[in-house]
């Protein structure tokens, strides 16, 4: 059963949410709120599962949908986001932090149950694979793997296979990238369409030229690649302490 957070600024549409959402079969709680610390608050209280989002809040409000998400992804990292807007122009920045859907205003409830429903379906599926002691459960061409997923350097995607780079040597799978990712915590970040890396195990960024960084690890010889794009977005992961 799924735990729902909804931020709203306009009173009418955030008791309509509400209401909506709690009609799905799935959803056992629905909290929601007008202000964004107040939604960081629940979030850190409650851990939705999900979270739907106004972006363009009240003028008064320090924080936008956007804010809201990325301080969100800190105190409950398994949580999806959903955003809600009036404004299609929101539409790109909402992805840098990875939402699950996007629905414009006006609200349809046919939009709201589906993207529920498909949720909660995407959730189940990645439960499924993930074993109960924080180990993936790979499944490559002529065997199955357990892998702890603190041990993963990162992962590479090479055509239509997954390269898992692990201190128990190279996994190949089968699995679709994205699938792979979905599994991982917050301290794996998508550095490069081909790469996700763990970043607690990265020793070193080094300039590649060719708009591109190179990302090397503590023991371990493997080196995966950033783009020059990945890093304007994530900048804030790699500014220097001192």
């Amino acid at each position: 059963m799924l735990k729902v957070l909804v931020l709203e600024d306009e009173h009418y549409t955030l008791r309509f949410l509400e209401k909506l959402i709690a009609e799905h079969p799935k959803v056992e709680q629905v909290v929601g709120t007008s202000l964004s610390q107040d939604a960081i608050r629940m979030a850190s209280e409650i851990a939705p599962d999900i979270a739907f989002l106004d972006i363009e809040l009240a003028p008064e409000d320090n924080l936008n949908g956007i804010d809201v998400a990325r301080a969100i992804n800190t105190v409950s990292p398994h949580t999806e986001f959903i955003f809600v807007t009036g404004y299609a122009k929101y539409a790109v920045d909402s992805f840098t932090v990875h939402p699950y859907d996007y629905l414009l205003k006006p609200i349809r409830r046919d939009k709201v149950m589906q993207a529920i429903s498909g949720l909660d379906a995407e959730l189940q599926r990645v439960n499924l694979h993930k074993s109960p002691n924080n180990r993936l459960v790979i499944k490559s061409a002529d065997s199955i793997v357990f892998v702890n997923i603190d041990d993963i350097y990162y992962i590479e995607k090479q055509g239509k296979k997954a390269f898992i780079h692990s201190t128990g040597g190279v996994h190949e799978s089968t699995c679709i990238f994205n699938e792979l990712e979905a599994l991982l915590g917050p301290n794996f970040l998508r550095v490069h369409k081909s790469y996700v890396v763990n970043m607690d195990k990265v020793a070193q960024i080094k300039d590649a030229g060719n708009q591109s960084y190179s990302i090397h690890f503590e023991g371990y010889d493997g080196i995966a690649i950033m783009s020059r794009n990945r890093f304007r977005i994530h900048i804030d992961r790699f500014t220097p302490s001192f």
